[in-house]
């Protein structure tokens, strides 16, 4: 079949590459090292001198299995066991490094289980493959292609001449406007080597000169993008306003005496006679600091090549989106809007933004080397975490994945964007495919050990079961001030020390088809009370269940832009991967009773909807961002016992019909499991319930605004839920 030898030629292609990078024998996981281990410890930054050049520079390649070990600023290539007989903490920082929740063996000689996904991880990290071309890979991809171009979606008609060459010219045309890989706020940290490309990148342009970041401080408001008409209709305002104010200029000059004046005085003048244009006025010069500031951004967006075509200090569509791709660039939250955190990242140059986006992605490395999730998300507010060790002292709880990557960074030598810029050059100049480094970690807290006493905690925080509309459809407002939250902890010591925090989601009012075939709203729950975490799935894969509404599985891609976006499977919402509704990692809840373990389809899993995560709802599941969850469980693997089970293979296929259309999609995964023994205690808490409904709605309501038709077949009672 010609399907099966394109995916052939796509893996010795991928053979080829790996030949050529090399790839690291697998290391074992570091075990937290206990405070009694005799490893000698470091508090504080490490006085480190910088060499000149780097200490590894004469010597070459790393060999596989070696780390540069550094010292009183001075670096030896030593085998990475000695490193840590030494009590060094050795640091993966090859292009082929992945967290360990995505490896395949618990050891070097350990049984090696193959992870589906860890070959993409990889891929979108280096940016050898972007997520399309990733998705160019699977059946559905081929069958889509087939059919946008007149022919069936099967094996048959891929395996034709004619389907051969439409597949071709996809895949190449998919490669030639390839778009950078900005996926970090995704969970997916750029490697390295593809930081330097970007640095090197950003130092050759001279368009930085140019920026008018003056425009950029001046303006202290936030631009959204609502839509074009909004757009259009700003835009028209503020230049409608200069040219009334050129105008007005015009007249008062032509007054009979009138002195010379600049056009601030002209203006204090107009405005002084006539309040209502003092209002018009005060509009110009909102409006002429708004454009300036949207001007300038156009500027830096088009200057990093995010941004081509665009109306000059119109914030449209093309603005919303180039700024948006430059916030995931630069790991901002956002959503393409010019204000608060963008607008200041947006007057720093892009060096020391680099170097910000540098000190992240050791942040990865380390947290996931040394096995610590401490991140400073309990050390804050009125009652900051803390403990007591065993002479009774107390004892804040640290960040330790900060204080870790700074002792890092001095032992490396790095202070400045400089300093940083001159260390990737040296492991890019070397050529090094292997890279590793190691350092005199900071001592681990006492309740550090290779196997933790962990529990997790969910408060729901405010509840609202109260159907969100009124009898007039119209939306009603549920105020929370209480937000859900995880918090993971640790017993030890006769305590329960918090460890991290972090905002989650619950469930609420949701779409779902009725079996009528009709979409309703229902409540989507999330359990209450002692659960498990048994299970953890490194790519998950999302099954859609039967009342998925049928459009929310399609989405639009684009393989020709002659042709425009096609309708295809939403495989990318399914998995494995960034995009999936479970995210890049997930933990299953049970429920257990006796030794029976039951699964209410309530999970802990990542998102790469990470805007939600502050304000919206799930379906009833705990969304963590993906950086976090892939945190989470990655550190629960580290210091607890599981069976490394490997990926759960299925065969499912499934069709349905759309607009005339028939749909097919396969699965052949549910993702790779680790089994936790013994699992890992949950307590999810009820929360404060708002407003008159006390209890979850069971009943299939209808949506606000919708036709159901001449009378409601969902065959359910609405109750009564108050005025």
């Amino acid at each position: 079949m010609a399907v099966r030898t394109l995916r052939l030629l796509a893996l010795l292609a991928t053979l080829v590459v790996l030949a050529c990078m090399g790839r690291p024998t697998p290391i074992p996981p570091r075990e937290a090292a206990p405070p009694d281990s005799g490893a000698t410890p470091v508090s504080g930054p490490i006085p480190t001198v910088r060499q000149q050049p780097m200490a590894w520079d004469e010597g070459g390649e790393l060999a596989e299995g070696e780390t540069i070990a550094l010292r009183s600023g001075q670096g030896n290539r030593i085998p990475i066991a000695w490193a840590r007989d030494k009590g060094l903490l050795d640091v993966d920082l090859s292009r082929l490094w992945t967290p360990f929740i995505f490896s395949e063996s618990d050891s070097p000689d350990g049984e090696a289980k193959p992870n589906g996904y860890r070959r993409a991880f990889i891929d979108l990290a280096t940016e050898f493959a972007t997520p399309d071309e990733i998705f160019l890979r699977s059946p559905e991809a081929t069958y889509a292609l087939l059919m946008a171009a007149g022919l069936p979606g099967t094996d048959e008609a891929a395996a034709s001449p004619q389907g051969k060459r439409i597949l071709k010219e996809a895949r190449r045309a998919m490669h030639l406007r390839r778009e950078p890989n900005f996926l970090e706020v995704y969970g997916i940290p750029p490697s390295l080597l593809l930081l330097m490309k970007r640095v090197d990148e950003d130092r050759n342009r001279t368009c930085y000169a140019d920026l008018d970041l003056a425009g950029l401080a001046a303006f202290d408001g936030t631009v959204t993008f609502q839509s074009r008409e909004q757009a259009h209709r700003e835009y028209n305002e503020a230049t409608g306003d200069a040219a009334w104010v050129d105008k007005q200029i015009a007249k008062a000059k032509e007054a009979a005496g009138a002195p010379a004046r600049d056009r601030d005085g002209w203006l204090k003048v107009i405005a002084a006679e006539d309040p209502k244009a003092a209002a018009r006025i005060e509009r110009f010069r909102r409006g002429q600091v708004r454009q300036r500031a949207i001007r300038a951004a156009q500027t830096r967006l088009a200057c990093e090549g995010l941004l081509a075509k665009h109306g000059d200090g119109e914030f449209d569509l093309a603005t919303n989106e180039a700024l948006a791709a430059w916030e995931r660039k630069n790991d901002i939250f956002g959503w393409g809007f010019l204000g608060g955190e963008t607008l200041a990242a947006l007057q720093r140059s892009p060096l020391d933004l680099h170097f910000d986006t540098f000190r992240r992605i050791l942040m990865e490395h380390v947290a996931d080397a040394a096995g610590i999730i401490e991140d400073g998300s309990v050390s804050g507010g009125d009652r900051p975490a803390t403990y007591k060790d065993e002479a009774d002292v107390e004892h804040p709880v640290p960040n330790l994945i900060a204080d870790f990557t700074d002792a890092l960074m001095a032992a490396l030598g790095i202070h400045t964007a400089e300093d940083e810029i001159k260390v990737m050059q040296t492991l890019r100049d070397q050529g090094m495919k292997w890279i590793h480094v190691a350092f005199p970690p900071p001592k681990l807290p006492p309740y550090y050990s290779s196997k933790m006493d962990l529990s997790v905690e969910i408060d729901r925080g405010d509840v609202w079961y109260d159907f969100p509309y009124d009898e007039d459809g119209k939306p009603i407002a549920q105020l929370r001030v209480n937000f859900p939250t995880l918090t993971l902890y640790v017993k030890w010591n006769k305590q329960k020390i918090p460890l991290c925090r972090w905002r989650t989601t619950i469930g609420s009012w949701r779409s779902e088809m009725h079996p009528n075939g009709k979409v309703y709203f229902k409540y989507k729950n999330s359990d209450v009370g002692p659960r498990v975490w048994k299970d953890i799935v490194a790519g998950p894969v999302w099954i859609p269940p039967e009342g998925t509404p049928v459009k929310d599985l399609l989405t639009r891609k684009t393989w020709d832009r002659d042709l425009g976006a096609e309708a295809v499977v939403n495989t990318d919402v399914m998995g494995p991967g960034f995009q999936s509704a479970y995210g890049l990692v997930m933990a299953i809840h049970h429920w257990k009773r006796g030794k029976t373990f039951f699964d209410n389809q309530i999970r802990t899993h990542g998102s790469v909807d990470y805007t939600s995560i502050a304000r919206r709802y799930s379906h009833g599941c705990h969304r963590l961002v993906n950086s976090r969850a892939v945190r989470l469980f990655d550190f629960i693997l580290r210091h607890r016992v599981f069976h490394r089970v490997g990926n759960q293979p299925i065969t499912l296929r499934r069709h349905f019909e759309y607009e005339g259309r028939t749909y097919h999609y396969a699965l052949g995964t549910r993702g790779y499991y680790y089994e936790l023994d013994p699992p890992v205690p949950v307590m999810v808490t009820e929360g404060r319930i708002m407003g008159k409904v006390k209890k979850p709605i069971e009943a299939y309501l209808p949506k606000p605004g919708v036709d159901y038709g001449p009378s409601d077949e969902s065959g359910e009672s609405t109750p009564d839920v108050g005025p």
